[in-house]
């Protein structure tokens, strides 16, 4: 009867010390509740997807993709300019990618960016759904450099380096 209290005694702290499993997009989608939820249905699951669109702010692109790896910042005759780039950002060609469920012979739309910017989940950890790539379906990818531009504070251009 000692075995089970003295191990129930140990379980404790280590449950009181062992972080919780969300991920650190969800966690920076938690500390910004209010913004998230005042965002569109469509922009959400972009965010929650760790991707982006044209007219982000960079606090909406902050939850998606997380704290870029440089920020520099200008002034031009658009207005105020900040660029900022995410190194070791996985990127593909649609055609490189399985994506179950899809229609046979579609033709690829073109690139595919991921989500695996620093701070987002890997390929590798990430759950798929029948309708999602996995890792054995990549065939064609690559690291590179995202660069996202802000004029104004809106996301207007986004290009990935190799």
């Amino acid at each position: 009867m000692k075995l089970p209290f003295f191990a129930s005694l140990m379980a404790l702290p280590l449950a009181l010390l062992t972080p919780g499993c969300q991920n650190p997009r969800a966690t920076r989608i938690q500390e910004n509740a209010a913004l998230y939820a005042s965002l569109d249905p469509f922009t959400r699951k972009l965010v929650s997807d760790g991707l982006f669109d044209h007219g982000f702010t960079p606090e909406v692109l902050l939850m998606s993709l997380g704290k870029p790896n440089r920020v520099t910042v200008t002034e031009t005759d658009r207005g105020h300019v900040e660029i900022w780039s995410y190194r070791n950002y996985l990127y593909g060609n649609e055609a490189a990618v399985k994506i179950g469920g899809s229609t046979p012979g579609a033709k690829p739309a073109g690139t595919v960016l991921s989500s695996s910017a620093p701070g987002g989940p890997s390929l590798m950890s990430t759950k798929a759904s029948p309708s999602q790539p996995t890792i054995t379906d990549v065939n064609d990818v690559t690291l590179g450099t995202l660069y996202i531009e802000f004029v104004e504070g809106r996301l207007v251009a986004a290009r990935v380096v190799q």
